[in-house]
């Protein structure tokens, strides 16, 4: 399969993530809400390093990597200059993933983030329509 369809296919499932994290927001499932933003932020983030062939680690927080994507010249400037922001998003929902997920393990009710859920979407949806866009004008 060709680079162009994986990076799509990657973004469009980056989108489902996106979806369900805003139903979870309207529901007040509030760790559902940061995992699927996590998710979201990870899928649409990996999408733009595949379509510019760098390879990525097979983990959640791949901030490391992405923060080269600063200097690519050949990427446009509204795009670089949002990538330190995005590697701060990228890392901190990843630190946030594991607790979102399995917080019931330690006896963690969702309402835990319910205080940080809000600002989880709209990380996710401002890295996602961000992704998208460059992603929409490489092909």
């Amino acid at each position: 399969m060709e680079t162009g369809k994986y990076t799509k296919l990657g973004v469009d499932r980056a989108g489902r993530w996106l979806r369900s994290a805003e139903l979870a927001l309207k529901e007040g499932r509030h760790d559902d809400v940061v995992y699927c933003s996590q998710m979201c932020v990870e899928l649409s983030t990996k999408a733009v390093l595949l379509a510019t062939g760098i390879d990525y680690p097979k983990d959640h927080d791949i901030s490391g990597v992405f923060i080269e994507l600063s200097a690519m010249k050949t990427l446009p400037e509204w795009f670089r200059k949002r990538v330190p922001v995005f590697t701060r998003y990228i890392s901190e929902l990843a630190e946030q993933r594991g607790l979102a997920g399995y917080g019931f393990e330690q006896g963690i009710e969702p309402d835990y983030f319910k205080d940080y859920s809000s600002k989880a979407f709209q990380y996710a949806k401002e890295v996602h329509e961000c992704c998208a866009k460059l992603l929409r004008t490489r092909r």
